[in-house]
């Protein structure tokens, strides 16, 4: 291992401060090897350099081989430009573009009412279609049975009518239909109201015409 003081005399070329004979040759060329240099090629430009007297010596013109402390600083710019050129290359490729994207427009407030509802709502009835019957419990509850085609017909609807709801029904075909309490209901085909509505138990066959008792 070449000390630290021996080190600062080879870089600053101060080469009179290392020991004499073999052990400066063995330092200058541990240092070159240790640099990535050809040891020999540099022992023998130091001996053609400074040991001129010593017999046939191997003269290296100074051009072709850099001084010491320049070639360690080259070593060293290299080096820091390689440690640099990764960070960069690392940063640049792993982090992938980002596109900025458009801030979203906000949408519109909107005001929504809300009505308080009545403690006892009110039924209202849907309003009458052309070419359907509507019936409405409006004095009571009522049942009803209603056939298409005849009164064996299929039945399409059965059930009982709380008073205020209604039924309505279309009037493609005639309809037979069997009311419970007719004197309960009120009546209507196209908007316009039925008045001859039985008073009791009864079968009707209902059309676009009007009302007639089975």
């Amino acid at each position: 291992m070449i000390r630290a003081r021996y080190l600062a005399a080879i870089e600053d070329e101060r080469f009179h401060l290392l020991p004499h004979g073999s052990y400066r040759r063995s330092f200058l060329r541990e240092y070159a090897e240790f640099l990535g240099l050809d040891g020999d090629l540099y022992v023998d430009e130091y001996i053609a350099r400074h040991e001129a007297g010593e017999p046939e010596p191997v003269l290296v013109p100074s051009r072709s081989r850099p001084r010491v402390g320049a070639a360690v600083n080259v070593v060293l710019v290299v080096a820091v430009a390689a440690v640099l050129g990764a960070v960069v290359w690392g940063l640049g490729g792993s982090e992938p573009k980002r596109t900025a994207l458009p801030e979203p427009t906000p949408a519109p407030t909107q005001t929504v009412t809300r009505s308080t509802p009545s403690p006892h709502p009110r039924r209202v009835a849907p309003p009458p279609r052309p070419g359907s019957v509507t019936f409405t419990a409006t004095r009571g509850r009522c049942w009803l049975s209603v056939h298409v085609g005849s009164l064996d017909g299929p039945t399409v609807y059965e059930r009982t009518l709380d008073q205020g709801q209604t039924a309505r029904f279309g009037l493609k075909k005639p309809l037979w239909i069997r009311l419970g309490a007719p004197q309960n209901l009120d009546a209507a085909i196209g908007g316009t109201r039925v008045a001859d509505l039985p008073t009791s138990v009864a079968t009707v066959k209902v059309t676009a015409v009007g009302v007639a008792v089975e």
